[in-house]
């Protein structure tokens, strides 16, 4: 698994064709339209919703971390991108940066910025804030609970918006961390007015629960965090690499 989700920045870097029209609507049937609109938003919701690629300890008053992050997750509904746009998308992912810092009584607070590559702009942007039920230690797991907000930006044909609550237990073992969460994804996929009008599509809610597992791996301050996650049917591969004080 690490092997592969190693592999996703290169991915997302090196086959930008893949990238550069998924997010332009240009539907041929108005018949079809709606039905392949319905099943690409499941694919949109998989790729852009909250990824926290982090185990459950809390960052610590004091404490704050930067890293880049990466997303890559096959389509699994090509038919209905095929039909949507006229082309081949075979995957969506998306390369960014995350924030977060530590606050008081188990509190961490997180950000995130991340864009479609070759996508004309196209990217997401949320914020995040996680409680540490149980901090952890030598003999006692982590465990916490999150709350997620994101935005899509930049994209011509129609408005992103999702909210998710995930649960994660994880336990550190000298420099690494395993970890396993569990979530759930209300996002909303919004055809702006002129993109409804021209192919009677219509507002679509995606409503999914997803698992995800990972381990951060710890050098001093740098960090490697590895993750697979299924949310509904769709696979997404995700890393995250940063530091850490």
């Amino acid at each position: 698994m690490i092997r592969r989700l190693l592999s996703v920045v290169l991915l997302l870097g090196a086959a930008p064709s893949a990238f550069a029209n998924d997010l332009q609507i240009s539907c041929g049937s108005l018949l079809e339209c709606n039905t392949a609109f319905q099943g690409a938003a499941k694919d949109i919701a998989a790729a852009f919703n909250y990824k926290i690629v982090a185990p459950a300890e809390a960052t610590g008053v004091l404490g704050f971390g930067i890293a880049a992050i990466a997303s890559y997750a096959p389509t699994e509904h090509r038919s209905d991108w095929r039909t949507l746009t006229g082309d081949s998308v075979d995957q969506l992912g998306m390369v960014g940066a995350v924030v977060n810092k530590g606050l008081p009584f188990g509190f961490d607070a997180g950000a995130f910025y991340a864009s479609v590559p070759t996508a004309g702009g196209a990217g997401a942007y949320g914020f995040q804030l996680r409680y540490a039920i149980l901090e952890g230690g030598v003999a006692e797991p982590a465990l916490a609970v999150e709350a997620n907000y994101t935005k899509g930006t930049g994209i011509d044909d129609f408005d992103y918006d999702a909210w998710g609550g995930d649960a994660i237990l994880s336990k550190g073992f000298a420099f690494l961390t395993p970890y396993l969460g569990i979530g759930y994804v209300s996002a909303s996929v919004d055809p702006h007015k002129d993109v409804s009008q021209t192919y009677g599509l219509m507002k679509e809610n995606v409503k999914q629960s997803r698992l995800f597992i990972g381990s951060r791996i710890a050098l001093g301050f740098l960090e490697l965090t590895p993750e697979y996650e299924r949310f509904g049917s769709n696979n997404v591969y995700n890393v995250r690499l940063g530091l850490s004080f």
